[in-house]
């Protein structure tokens, strides 16, 4: 085996780490190994089940990653990296500014990126019916559910790929690509679903690695994230 292919063995091994990981989420959302009853509503008590779940998931893959990348790929983790040079992507329109930097594209797009979400999700999810949310504990286990899941997924579909094409040297797509391609797929049967979910989700997985990438830290990934899930899951506990 050669140079070239030894480097390419650890990305190979953690895109098939990440591909496994999809359809045992899919699993463990209908079938939650753990079968925790806190709460009167059975929607809460499935949710808390999976969240649980797929946090320890998501722990073994940050296990993972720490084997393949080091101390280099953990960082990557940091909240505190949320600055960095934007690499212009002119084909959707992402022309930086010589004085813009990540501060303000990740402001902007979290903005963007939330209201298109609530708009895909208030068409799929909420018009036509009757709503109605606890203030408690729905509002906290909105934010709660939010934060567990953005986490659980950026480290799976972002940062697993990002941490080892950053310890590796490949190209910045590579991670990109993947991260776009694995979390778009996952979305089909996810909220926002079908067709639109997959390319809304296919986009902001791509996005999202790159603010990772250019950042080298999870700060816009998991603020982005978290602020989608909530406007999600503050419709998912209306119904």
């Amino acid at each position: 085996m050669n140079l070239k292919q030894r480097s390419l063995a650890p990305l190979l091994f953690i895109a098939v780490v990440v591909i496994a990981c999809a359809p045992l989420l899919l699993w463990m959302r209908s079938s939650p190994p753990l079968a925790l009853k806190v709460f009167d509503r059975e929607v809460y008590n499935l949710e808390i089940s999976y969240q649980m779940a797929a946090l320890f998931l998501a722990v073994i893959v940050i296990g993972m990653v720490y084997g393949l990348s080091g101390k280099k790929g953990l960082a990557y983790l940091s909240l505190k990296r949320r600055d960095g040079q934007i690499r212009p992507e002119p084909w959707i329109g992402i022309k930086p500014k010589e004085t813009e930097s990540w501060k303000n594209l990740g402001v902007n797009f979290a903005i963007v990126i939330t209201l298109v979400t609530a708009v895909v999700i208030y068409f799929q999810v909420v018009h036509g019916g009757g709503v109605s949310l606890e203030l408690f504990p729905g509002v906290l286990l909105i934010v709660g559910f939010a934060l567990t899941n953005a986490f659980t997924e950026e480290v799976i579909f972002r940062y697993s790929f990002v941490a080892v094409v950053g310890k590796y040297g490949f190209s910045p797509y590579a991670a990109q690509g993947l991260a776009a391609a694995t979390f778009g797929l996952v979305h089909y049967f996810g909220n926002p679903g079908g067709i639109p979910g997959v390319l809304m989700a296919a986009f902001i997985g791509w996005f999202l690695a790159k603010s990772m990438l250019e950042t080298k830290g999870f700060f816009w990934a998991l603020l982005i994230h978290f602020l989608q899930d909530v406007v999600i899951f503050s419709a998912l506990f209306m119904k």
